[in-house]
């Protein structure tokens, strides 16, 4: 939400428009959703990339970038609007704010490992070391290299302070870096499967990476944005379903799937599956997963159970 509110959205009213946006702290209080990782995204901004303030020239910039999401979250709590979960994630009970876990995309805004327990002090409890188009840190889905050598100095303090690996915009390479490197907890909170897709992009998890992650104890989140779905046409929830089952059989249970969403991350909800244009619809992901088979204790964690097993360090 924060790179909504810098770039322009008023994120405390509801979104006027469903066509062109369907996120705000309203929208998400008229919905079931009562948790959500609460985005800081940077990326380095190309050399014919529009004015964007989420974008970043330097390592300076970067850092600037990322304090002004953090501060939009931190106004966030101050108004009673949310809360910063700084402990063990929980549920909050009816009538409670709604939680925001954070999680970096992109860790330039990081200044190196001994920036890291700062970061941790102000509420960030998830870091991915790079988006796209790659960070200083580590090569990222449009890139071939992996981890740099500061990446493995950075993911090494990030396991001391005990903040969770994303893997979801992670190079082949730097994935694997990251799943050799790392001791704490790896996830991917928003990616989908590339046998599914049927497309040689790294975007998506290959069975390999996804099966790695999973053997870890990790936890994958199924993606909601429509080419992330399906390689042709708008998604249906027919084709999110499938996404689940096929990781819930790589990790031989239903405990290491569950919602992931990227909802508005930079589409607007034309975009999303068909039926799941709006966090209030988002439940009847739960219809279609109970319909193939899903007990309600397995949709209880689909929903939320699964990310606050998994990110509390317990085991599947």
């Amino acid at each position: 939400m924060a790179s909504l509110a810098v770039e322009g959205r008023d994120i405390r009213s509801r979104c006027e428009d469903p066509d062109k946006g369907c996120i705000s702290v309203p929208d998400l209080q008229a919905s079931p959703v009562r948790v959500i990782f609460g985005t800081i995204f940077t990326a380095p901004a190309a050399n014919d990339s529009e004015p964007d303030p989420c974008l970043y020239a330097d390592i300076t910039q970067a850092r600037q970038t990322g304090l002004r999401q953090l501060e939009v979250y931190e106004a966030l709590q101050r108004d009673g609007l949310a809360r910063l979960n700084h402990g063990v994630l929980e549920l909050p009970e009816p009538g409670e704010p709604l939680v925001i876990h954070l999680l970096m995309e992109g860790a330039d805004p990081i200044d190196g490992p001994e920036d890291v327990a700062w970061w941790r002090s102000r509420g960030l409890r998830m870091v991915g070391l790079t988006w796209s188009r790659g960070t200083r840190y580590a090569g990222g889905n449009d890139c071939e290299h992996g981890l740099t050598t500061e990446g493995r100095e950075l993911v090494a303090a990030l396991d001391e302070a005990g903040i969770v690996h994303d893997a979801s915009h992670c190079s082949d390479r730097s994935l694997e870096d990251l799943l050799d490197s790392a001791t704490g907890t790896i996830v991917a909170t928003h990616s989908n499967s590339r046998t599914l897709i049927g497309r040689d992009n790294q975007r998506f998890l290959s069975d390999d990476h996804a099966r790695a992650i999973l053997d870890r104890g990790g936890v994958i989140g199924l993606n909601l944005f429509t080419r992330q779905v399906r390689a042709e046409g708008r998604a249906t929830m027919q084709d999110c379903i499938e996404h689940v089952l096929h990781f819930c059989e790589l990790a031989g249970n239903r405990t290491q799937v569950a919602l992931g969403s990227d909802a508005d991350g930079g589409f607007t909800p034309e975009l999303l599956p068909i039926g799941l244009e709006h966090p209030s619809r988002f439940g009847q992901l739960l219809h279609g997963l109970a319909e193939s088979g899903f007990s309600e204790e397995e949709l209880a964690g689909f929903a939320h159970g699964n990310w606050i097993r998994c990110l509390a360090g317990k085991s599947a």
